[in-house]
């Protein structure tokens, strides 16, 4: 997918295109989409199982019925951002939402079918994130069903108002200071950095052309959005938006969903000191943990330990050499022979690193501290 500029970007960022905004109901819909869908959201599976329990099969019965494409559709008929860009309120947008007509419904649901049969990439079927989706991208899915979407509206509002009075409320107050930050975040560092960067932060899917006119989208969506003179792009931050990245465009708008930065770092990898990752490939090896166990306390030579370990002195001095070269073995010379023990300060350290690994803290909604 590309996204094209009217004017360049640094141009652009002096006039008032570039929008922010977080949405409870953009939010709520992204949220239906997790539950509806648990298995493919690790992170927030312990909060869709329990979340699911209290709704009960009612609740989950009535979403389930909302037909595979609602959850975009939904994201692309979502009342567009207040002018003034200021916080608006779950009711406020729920009731915008309610009061969509006909035509608004349409316009949503066209923009979703193309998306999904025009300009889809057939490669996305073979993508974890899209695989169990790819009967969407036949046109005869489509031709072979017809829905009052004005039903499908409340129908869906329906769950949200539900989801929101019972469950959403509070997950909502959890998760909307890290929105906000997001939000005073990028909006401060708006035309103070290069746009490049700017930009690959939002998103790593994400590449500013060197023109700063185009801005390539890196998923295979095989369509073209282009802002207007008069347009502008809407980022709206997200914390249940899967996968990290949606963008949508409309008329002379283009809204771009995108993983809030505190959930990269709940759902990444925790930091660990580069020194790790050797020295645990190095004892992965089960001979040169046999060795290192065998010498942890003691002291031998390459002939002594070969003789205990019934493998051959070439093999057992190539391993000794390797866990000598990382520090996990020391060598002491006695006289005419070369005598060999574990490192235990190295081992030390290693166990050190490990028991030091953390991972930023993550809201209490998310179950993942209870045993």
């Amino acid at each position: 997918m590309v996204i094209n500029f009217a004017r360049s970007m640094a141009r652009a960022q002096k006039r008032p295109c570039m929008r922010f905004y977080h949405s409870p109901l953009r939010e709520m819909s992204w949220a239906l989409h997790v539950l509806s869908r648990p298995s493919d959201h690790g992170i927030f599976l312990r909060w869709a199982m329990e979340t699911r329990e209290r709704l009960g099969t009612t609740f989950m019965d009535a979403l389930l019925e909302l037909p595979p494409f609602a959850q975009g559709w939904l994201s692309a008929i979502a009342p567009a951002t207040p002018s003034n860009d200021a916080p608006t309120t779950f009711l406020h947008e729920w009731e915008s939402y309610m009061s969509l007509t006909n035509d608004q419904l349409q316009a949503g649901y066209q923009r979703i079918y193309e998306r999904w049969t025009t300009h889809y990439d057939q490669n996305m079927a073979r993508n974890s994130e899209w695989e169990a989706m790819a009967y969407m991208t036949k046109t005869a899915w489509w031709s072979n069903r017809s829905y009052d979407l004005e039903a499908l509206r409340d129908h869906a509002g329906d769950l949200m108002k539900k989801l929101w009075e019972q469950e959403f409320e509070t997950v909502w107050n959890h998760i909307e200071g890290d929105l906000t930050r997001d939000v005073e975040s990028r909006r401060s560092r708006l035309g103070a950095e290069d746009m490049g960067t700017w930009w690959r932060d939002v998103s790593p899917r994400f590449l500013l052309g060197k023109d700063g006119q185009s801005l390539q989208v890196l998923v295979p969506w095989r369509n073209e959005l282009t802002v207007a003179p008069a347009g502008r792009v809407v980022l709206v931050p997200s914390v249940f938006c899967w996968p990290h990245l949606w963008v949508d465009g409309r008329d002379n708008e283009v809204t771009v969903t995108y993983q809030v930065d505190s959930v990269r770092r709940w759902a990444a990898p925790v930091p660990a000191p580069d020194r790790l990752a050797p020295l645990l490939q190095i004892l992965s090896e089960p001979t040169r943990l046999l060795i290192v166990r065998h010498l942890f306390g003691a002291m031998g030579t390459t002939g002594s330990v070969a003789h205990a370990l019934r493998l051959s002195p070439s093999t057992i001095s190539r391993h000794l050499n390797l866990l000598h070269s990382t520090g996990l073995v020391e060598r002491i010379t006695v006289g005419h022979y070369v005598l060999y023990r574990t490192n235990r300060d190295a081992l030390l350290s290693m166990s050190e690193d490990l028991m030091g690994l953390q991972r930023s803290p993550v809201p209490d909604f998310l179950g993942w501290t209870r045993v």
